[in-house]
């Protein structure tokens, strides 16, 4: 390129960005002033609907709140009237009382005439109401109903008297006082129409006298809409708010202020026809709705007042409620509103502006500003892009590094072991050679986690990583699975034999104590071993058929290796379809329980069984409680199989044999990881509750495996379920390693012997001797001694012989279900 085109070049660098800065900064803010003035015109005629919505909004909800008010209202009345014919019963009952304690020495009849006079001038219920007084035979007293005629207060007595004298004896005779209620026809009323009427009698105790008033309920609901008209007249909400009530002729009853819509009326006029009309439009069906009217206020007719409002009928009293607003005033509040959003709009406008044209000067000035210093360090970034590529090269390699090996230990991780495991596989094809894929697991390296930290953890692995590496030969290759777990691939193997070689290479690499930080940790790990080609021809499944026989090799003994088979696949398989299987049995009601009888030797008759549990599935058969019920343990499924046996061994075995002498006993197999739950003691108080079976028949049976890990756990427990009347029993007697310290330190009722020991006792002098020995022991400490798996007379007489107190086994029975075992009962019984 020549000297001219790199001019040009330096000059289109450092103008062309101000230019095209400065035209886009133009454009971007035209654009925005042009939409600024549309969302101005579209505030406005938002804001004009919202305000208009809201004021209608505002009136709507003003009549439905005085509509509910005078609902609330109406349906008090009759609350209102009983209140109030109580308290002026109660007030003449005072009167009454008062006069009768200040004239004790007087006659009868001169105190009843003295109270009569006195109650007959008291005023009730406006000038209207029913006042008696009746004594015990029904005769009225006195008949003070406050009316301008006595010819009234005849015909309403002669009407009324047979059931308010009714009515307040039978009060008397029950409470004492009490509200009264009856229909009647209205004194001087022209058709036949009754209205109820409503009182309160209450029992003068020293006359036996019944005081009664009673007033009209409709003549009381009269009152209270006359309140309400007058609240009405007197009722204003914000600064004009109004509101009217009409009848349902369109007699203005009730307004706060004279021009009512507009409209110069008074109160019992007419309104006008059209508006009565479109007013019953909008309230029809009980509903409500807006109106609107316009009135000339000048004889020109040139100046209208248009209004505004809402009715909404009170159909229970033939009322029309309503409330409105001037249009010309709400426009001209709004005309007030546009012109405070118009001013504010040019004001932000102006801002717009003023920024746009700063905006554009500063974009512009930086523009050129960052031009000219483009310009100038192009020539030193062109000179230092050959030095950077060497360094991005050194920088890619690093990277490429990282992504292929664990960070920690330097070696190789999952995705550069799988690229050497399958090149190791194709490189033995055709050769008469196998490839050996080694997972290795760190056994209880979360112990050292746990017990010195992550960081002492790390430098373990660092460590074991560096025994690992002095291992590699050749095309050999370790990597760091993840965790405390490696993979070794070794290839150009000759033969199997050369595979067990290199995994004892491998556990012997850790046979010796590392010291980190001055702490000497010793570590060992346990190895699982698949061959190329025997097992696979894929780098995925080599691992995975190593992995899985780890699991295996790690469940049955940790620190050793194991070669990947078959058989040990099918048996994981297994073991991964019980497990499978089994979360759904207790729903689909494939388990069982089936009992083992327990019999008295020295009764010679059946005193218990033993609950076991059975599983039938339908594809895979009958299978076995050792299978199922360690899968049940490891995977936690233990606690609902378990209370599901004992709570049915509990339904069955009561149901069989209630409780009381001679009752059947139960003995339950209870797994250790179900003592360890904290819900345990009460779960099983709950069953034996709920089902009704007494505690002190059952008997929980657990074995020493339950105090490896948590002796100082379960003692405590043991002691509660021997409060509750549980027994204990220890299961394979003699097995363990501290049967006898047992015995000593915990609440037993019972040990049994285990099946090992009663198989060989009649041909080995060795286990004999165990079996007499575990016979007296148990009755040295008064414990029940249960020999299990008894299958012959021999082994039977031998028993008796050492007076052993219960057995059990196939030679009385098999385990039974529950039907089986209540035919034995039966028979036991005859």
């Amino acid at each position: 390129m020549s000297a001219l085109d790199n001019k040009q070049l330096l000059n289109l660098m450092r103008y062309a960005p101000v230019a095209v800065v400065f035209v886009f900064a133009l454009a971007v803010n035209l654009i925005a002033i042009q939409d600024n003035r549309e969302q101005a015109a579209q505030s406005i005629e938002t804001l004009r609907e919202e305000l208009t919505f809201q004021r209608k909004e505002s009136i709507r909800s003003q009549v439905h709140e005085v509509y509910s008010h005078l609902l609330v209202e109406k349906y008090k009345a009759e609350s209102n009237l009983k209140d109030a014919a109580k308290q002026r019963v109660y007030e003449a009952y005072g009167i009454a009382n008062h006069i009768y304690a200040q004239n004790v020495g007087k006659s009868k009849a001169e105190i009843s005439k003295i109270i009569i006079e006195a109650l007959r001038s008291v005023w009730i219920f406006n000038g209207r109401g029913s006042f008696y007084i009746i004594d015990s035979e029904g005769e009225t007293i006195m008949n003070a109903a406050n009316t301008h005629s006595e010819e009234i207060n005849d015909w309403v007595l002669q009407s009324e008297e047979t059931d308010v004298i009714r009515n307040a004896l039978s009060i008397n005779q029950k409470n004492g006082e009490g509200f009264l209620r009856w229909k009647i026809k209205k004194p001087g009323s022209a058709d036949d129409k009754e209205f109820e009427k409503i009182g309160y009698a209450k029992k003068f105790e020293h006359y036996d006298w019944s005081i009664v008033i009673a007033d009209y309920l409709a003549d009381y609901e009269e009152d209270v809409k006359n309140e309400l008209l007058k609240w009405f007249s007197q009722y204003k909400y914000g600064e004009s708010g109004y509101f009217f009530v009409l009848d349902e002729n369109g007699v203005l009853l009730a307004h706060h202020i004279n021009d009512f819509l507009g409209l110069d009326f008074v109160l019992g006029e007419k309104i006008n026809i059209d508006l009565i009309k479109d007013i019953k439009d909008k309230i029809k069906d009980g509903g409500g709705g807006y109106i609107r009217y316009s009135k000339p206020l000048t004889l020109s007719g040139m100046v209208i007042l248009d209004q505004v409002g809402y009715v909404k009928e009170v159909g229970e009293w033939g009322w029309i409620i309503g409330t409105g607003f001037s249009s010309q005033a709400f426009e001209k509040n709004l005309r007030l509103k546009e012109e405070q959003l118009n001013e504010l709009n040019y004001q932000n406008l102006m801002r717009l502006v003023y920024l746009t044209i700063a905006s554009m000067i500063l974009l512009t000035l930086s523009s050129l500003y960052v031009g000219n210093l483009i310009a100038r360090r192009f020539e030193m970034f062109q000179s230092k892009i050959n030095a950077d590529f060497d360094e991005l090269n050194n920088t890619k390699d690093k990277m490429e590094y990282m992504a292929l090996h664990d960070a920690l230990t330097g070696l190789p991780n999952r995705i550069l072991m799988l690229k050497e495991i399958k090149e190791n596989i194709n490189l033995i094809k055709g050769e008469n050679e196998k490839l050996a894929v080694m997972f290795v697991d760190l056994d209880n390296f979360k112990n050292i986690n746990d017990l010195y930290g992550h960081y002492v953890g790390d430098l373990l692995l660092i460590a074991v990583s560096q025994r690992f590496k002095v291992l590699m030969r050749g095309r050999d290759s370790v990597s760091r699975f993840g965790g405390d777990e490696f993979v070794f691939c070794f290839p150009q193997l000759k033969d199997r034999k050369a595979a067990q070689d290199k995994a004892e290479e491998v556990r012997n690499a850790l046979s010796s104590p590392i010291v980190i930080e001055g702490r000497t940790l010793t570590i060992a790990c346990s190895i699982g071993v698949s061959i190329c080609p025997d097992d696979s021809l894929t780098a995925e499944t080599l691992i995975k058929n190593a992995d899985t026989v780890l699991y295996k090799s790690k469940a049955d003994k940790k620190g050793q290796y194991l070669f990947y088979n078959n058989l040990i696949s099918v048996q994981i398989m297994r073991k991964m379809e019980i497990q499978h299987e089994l979360a759904r049995a207790l729903e689909r009601g494939e388990l069982s329980v089936h009992y083992q009888p327990q019999m008295s030797m020295r009764e010679e008759k059946l005193v218990g069984v033993e609950a076991l549990a059975r599983w039938f599935h339908p594809s895979l058969g009958n299978v076995f409680p050792d299978e199922f019920i360690s899968v049940a343990e490891e995977s936690g499924m233990i606690h609902d199989l378990d209370l599901f046996v004992f709570r049915r061994a509990c339904e069955d075995l009561y149901a069989l044999s209630s409780n009381g002498e001679g009752a059947l006993k139960l003995s339950v197999n209870i797994s250790p990881v179900q003592l360890t739950e904290p819900e345990f003691f009460c779960d099983l108080v709950d069953i034996c509750t709920s089902v009704g079976i007494a505690p002190e028949r059952i008997t929980l049976e657990i074995t020493e495996n339950v105090f490896i890990h948590g002796f100082d756990i379960v003692k405590p427990l043991f002691a509660k379920l021997r409060q509750q009347g549980f027994g204990l029993s220890l299961d394979d007697f003699g097995t363990g390693y501290s049967s006898l310290s047992y015995i000593n330190s915990l609440p037993l009722t019972e040990i049994k012997i285990d099946r090992s020991f009663i198989n060989k006792f009649l041909d080995f002098y060795q286990s004999d001797m165990l079996v007499r020995m575990i016979v007296g022991i148990g009755r040295l400490c008064g414990l029940v001694v249960v020999a299990e798996g008894v299958e012959t007379k021999s082994q039977l007489d031998k028993l008796l012989n050492y007076d052993c107190d219960l057995v059990q086994g196939y030679y009385f029975d098999r385990p039974l279900t529950i039907e089986q075992l209540s035919e034995k009962v039966e028979l036991c019984k005859e």
